[in-house]
């Protein structure tokens, strides 16, 4: 091998390795801004994100669960943040299964288009659901999953987003969502779970994720009444 040969195959290795280094540090550094980001946001509006970080992977998972949709059938999430559920729904999504993204805060609605180009997100209030999905000619949703701070909604914000649910899911379709262990007791939470026990017949409560920061159970309900 001539010196310039060797120089060049050097070079191309410095550069793939830089390249892979970067690629990392981006990697590492997503989770920080992102927390950073939700903390900023919570600040700000806590009544509209009603968290301090990001769902855990751990959450995201338990919350997306098994996702056996069929081709064409449509999964909805609700206050998608900075995408942590996303991503595992985008891992899970059965080929030819829709899904759709509802954001109210405009900042993660733009990181939101930019992380997942390939999927729909619609910039406003869960409570619009029916419209939405008229609006954009998509059927009823066979599942909704949902990382609205429901512990904190006003209850009239509660009884909007509740009616969504029940009018827009598919009969045999279900909706998730969770709830801090530290909130679980509170008044608001309560409330949110008394509503909607009296509007579906069956419950699951998974957990807690210890692993999430804070802790969260999993709720699951399905058979609208």
């Amino acid at each position: 091998m001539t010196a310039a040969a060797a120089e060049t195959r050097v070079n191309k290795t410095a550069t793939v390795n830089k390249t892979v280094t970067a690629n990392k540090t981006v990697t590492k550094k997503r989770p920080i801004r992102d927390g950073l980001g939700f903390f900023g946001t919570f600040l700000g509006k806590p009544g509209s994100v009603g968290a301090v970080l990001p769902s855990t992977r751990y959450l995201s998972r338990a919350l997306v669960g098994r996702l056996e949709l069929k081709p064409g059938e449509l999964i909805v999430e609700y206050g998608p943040g900075t995408g942590p559920v996303t991503a595992v729904i985008r891992e899970h999504l059965p080929p030819g299964a829709k899904y759709l993204g509802i954001e109210l805060e405009p900042r993660f609605h733009r990181i939101l288009t930019q992380r997942y180009p390939e999927y729909p997100f619609h910039l406003g209030s869960a409570g619009d659901v029916v419209k939405i999905l008229r609006e954009r000619g998509l059927p009823r949703p066979a599942r909704i999953i949902s990382g609205l701070p429901f512990a904190s909604l006003p209850p009239a914000v509660q009884d909007e987003v509740i009616q969504g649910i029940v009018d827009s899911l598919l009969p045999g379709g279900d909706f998730r969502t969770f709830q801090y262990v530290h909130a679980y007791g509170m008044r608001a939470a309560k409330r949110f779970r008394q509503l909607m026990a009296q509007r579906f017949s069956n419950f699951e409560r998974i957990g807690p994720v210890i692993r999430n920061v804070p802790p969260a159970f999993v709720l699951r309900y399905w058979g609208v009444k």
